[in-house]
């Protein structure tokens, strides 16, 4: 299942050349990435509570990028997150930063896995996740 979230550039996104900073790109994926898991349910399984912290995290082993198109002060930017492909252990998210006119600014994929956070092991993708990848 596909999940949007919309990111306006502000000033404080923009670097000296006058566009969207790669860092803040970059944190903008990360932003649609953190979104589509807590859509997903993986951060409700271990939802603060007092029994105490999340129980699994999603960590970021790949990262492949490509910058496509200058992003602007004031752009309203759609930041798509797609399940791609699934693994016992990994999954991978691609990702697309699609300005107002369709275009398409940056798009990438992320090969990431899920940690126990007790035990730090690498453990498989949760059914919680795994039904989004069809």
């Amino acid at each position: 299942m596909s999940f949007e979230t919309i990111i306006k550039v502000d000033k404080h996104h923009i670097d000296y050349l006058k566009h969207l900073n790669h860092v803040e790109t970059v944190r903008f994926i990360e932003q649609g990435r953190s979104d589509w898991l807590k859509m997903c349910g993986l951060y409700a399984l271990g939802v603060e509570t007092i029994d105490g912290p999340p129980r699994y995290a999603s960590v970021v082993v790949n990262i492949n990028y490509n910058y496509r198109l200058e992003c602007s002060l004031g752009e309203l930017l759609r930041i798509t997150t797609k399940p791609e492909h699934i693994g016992n252990k990994s999954y991978r998210l691609r990702h697309e930063m699609i300005k107002p006119d369709g275009s398409i600014a940056f798009d990438g994929q992320v090969i990431s896995v899920v940690m126990d956070l007790t035990t730090r092991d690498i453990v498989p993708v949760p059914d919680c996740m795994a039904r989004h990848f069809s």
